[in-house]
């Protein structure tokens, strides 16, 4: 009886000495890796509102936080490693889209990294801190229509073509949405029109004046500006055009739009023009609710434009002649 006991007693010893033991690859690597202990799998969006067939990027990163050294092993040309799960507001997964597969001609002739049965793979080791990324093009991949918001999650597998079943899900699942054109604020490509033979009025002349920064084209932009008195609703430019020469005004407009071009007050995303009101025949006011985004951060503002038909050689012209500008909250 004691020898039976012992003999139990010797392969449990014996079975959990192995165990004692972890997994490891063909490498001789630990299967697990520490992936699922130390690594992040993280998201970004650059924004979360998209217009209709605008290009919709995610970043998709893994971070090492501790102080083991992580191995990870992309596989694939496209690094298929990222595996990428859209949503839509109801919880159903989006249809992707089918494309066939297809080789790069250059990478048929070049040697490659191949495991045993021909898969792309690299090894990559992150110590800490360290962050491995792949940027991913959703509207490539997903028949993402307008109108609709979208879930996004994201799946790393670490050694895909050995484990397929080991994966680090990401920590956040951020949201964009898709708007339809007609939906939009902004008039993209607002065309250029004589005023001459078009007669602008003061609401055109504000969609041509903030579509043309939209666009960059600060010629266009500098076009529908009444220099002379614009230019002193900005306190860096008024006190020193008030006390300038005739002979440095010239020097003062070219700093004043060298700043414009700057965008210091933040890149505009949007506009929507909330009233119009005709003082008289030569004076306009425009208020206008104004999106823009500095590093980032989105900023609401209300702009109330003064517009004044100045006469020129070949008519008088509704152009900008002063801002106020307050935060929307």
């Amino acid at each position: 009886m004691n020898r039976v006991r012992i003999c139990i007693i010797s392969i449990l010893l014996a079975y959990q000495t192995i165990n004692a033991y972890p997994k490891r690859d063909a490498r001789g690597e630990v299967s697990e890796n520490y992936i699922r202990q130390q690594g992040i799998v993280d998201i970004k969006l650059p924004k979360m509102q998209y217009r209709e067939n605008e290009p919709v990027k995610v970043l998709l990163s893994v971070r090492n936080t501790g102080n083991e050294v992580l191995r990870i092993f992309p596989y694939g040309k496209d690094l298929r490693s990222f595996q990428v799960i859209v949503r839509d507001e109801d919880g159903r997964t989006v249809t992707k889209i089918e494309e066939e597969p297809t080789v790069d001609p250059v990478l048929r002739r070049r040697n490659r990294v191949e495991n045993l049965v021909g898969d792309e793979v690299k090894e990559i080791v992150l110590h800490k801190d360290e962050t491995f990324s792949k940027e991913i093009r959703l509207d490539r991949l997903y028949e993402l229509e307008a109108g609709k918001k979208y879930f996004v999650t994201a799946y790393f597998y670490p050694n895909l073509s050995e484990y397929r079943d080991h994966f680090v899900r990401s920590q956040n699942h951020p949201y964009f949405s898709v708007e339809e054109r007609r939906k939009d604020w902004i008039l993209p490509g607002v065309p250029y029109q004589d005023p001459v033979i078009d007669g602008l009025e003061p609401e055109e002349v504000i969609h041509l004046f903030l579509g043309a920064e939209k666009k960059g084209n600060w010629k266009l932009h500098f076009k529908w500006i009444y220099f002379p008195e614009y230019v002193q609703a900005y306190d860096r430019f008024s006190r020193d055009w008030a006390q300038a020469e005739e002979s440095e005004k010239d020097f003062i407009l070219e700093e004043f739009r060298k700043f414009l071009t700057e965008n210091r007050a933040g890149v505009l995303q949007y506009y929507k023009i909330l009233s119009v009101d005709k003082i008289n025949s030569n004076l306009a006011k425009v208020r206008v609710a104004v999106e823009r985004r500095i590093n980032k951060v989105p900023v609401r503002y209300e702009y109330e434009f003064t517009l004044r038909r100045v006469p020129e050689e070949t008519g008088a012209f509704w152009k900008v002649a002063n801002l106020l500008a307050k935060v929307r909250k």
